[in-house]
């Protein structure tokens, strides 16, 4: 008897389990945060998910109660008892109980700059850097900026506007997303393009196209949103606007950015969001020759409300 008793103790503490990460799913897709983990493409199986643990968590729960030995075991042939020890059992169900709780107690948060430090910016499909390669140096942090505070003596001696103002940016929302068949479709009409303003939808696309044919860009306009990041052996006026792009989930996610130089010293912190503009030049990094943004305008806006970008594969 004492040990049906265990046995359905532990029936009931799956159950228990499961419904907590049917709780934790639930919670971050009505709070809309489940954004900040997967792909717009993978939400679809996240409903398929909920549905799947609610049932299975509802039916353990209700297994546990019952009496009749039918119920509560399988009679697969195989001895289902947890044989272990306490501290073995504690061990093994917080593997799953602390995800459970550290999900729903804790804030979410957005990838930032110290995971691209660890693995390093993506500049096209040309070059990717990683921290470790360059001159073995540490990455830096937010302590090696400042923020200029008297902007507007720096904008009377240098060719590049600030806007201080914290302000929603609806990206490029006046004007409608093309659809395009390709590749080259998309290259052609950036090339006839007198100002390249870089969408969501064609990050990715759109900084390839520009690395790998950057000859046939260079003086055309950009205008790009990303947060703030400087490579370890970049000069004080050079900083990186990158965005993290996603597959499936946030463990597959990459860091594609654009080189952007400006002639004020430091004008931006680290992970700082902003809207930029330029004229697209050639810089070299480690002997590579790089797309360079030579700014003309910068805003700093909130936080998009989608802070990664996706893989949209394109023939």
């Amino acid at each position: 008897m004492q040990k049906e008793r265990d046995y359905s103790f532990h029936i009931l503490l799956r159950g228990i389990i499961l419904i907590g990460f049917f709780l934790l799913v639930f919670k971050l897709m009505l709070t809309g945060n489940i954004q900040n983990f997967i792909a717009p493409k993978m939400i679809p199986f996240s409903y398929f998910s909920i549905v799947v643990l609610l049932i299975l968590g509802v039916i353990q729960v209700w297994r546990s109660n019952s009496k009749n030995k039918v119920e509560l075991y399988c009679n697969c042939g195989f001895d289902h008892n947890n044989n272990g020890s306490f501290f073995q059992s504690c061990f093994i169900y917080s593997l799953f109980i602390l995800p459970i709780l550290i999900g729903l107690w804790f804030p979410d948060i957005v990838l930032d700059s110290s995971i691209v430090a660890k693995r390093g910016v993506n500049y096209g499909s040309s070059l990717s850097t990683q921290a470790s390669e360059l001159n073995g140096e540490a990455p830096f942090t937010s302590d090696d900026f400042g923020v200029i505070n008297n902007v507007n003596a720096l904008v009377e001696n240098n060719d590049v506007s600030i806007n201080n103002e914290l302000q929603p940016y609806l990206y490029n929302s006046n004007e409608a997303t093309v659809d395009y068949k390709n590749r080259e479709e998309l290259k052609s009409d950036l090339l006839r393009s007198s100002k390249i303003v870089v969408k969501d939808e064609y990050y990715l696309d759109v900084l390839d196209i520009i690395s790998n044919d950057l000859n046939s860009f260079i003086g055309k306009e950009l205008e790009i949103v990303g947060f703030v990041y400087k490579e370890p052996d970049f000069n004080a006026d050079q900083f990186v606007v990158a965005r993290f792009a996603i597959s499936c989930c946030v463990a597959d996610s990459s860091v594609y950015g654009i080189v952007a130089t400006t002639d004020i010293s430091h004008p931006v912190v680290m992970d700082e969001w902003i809207r930029v503009a330029g004229i697209i030049s050639k810089t070299n990094v480690n002997d590579w020759d790089l797309p360079n943004l030579q700014i003309t305008d910068i805003k700093r806006i909130e936080q998009p409300e989608d802070p990664y970008v996706y893989e949209n594969y394109m023939p």
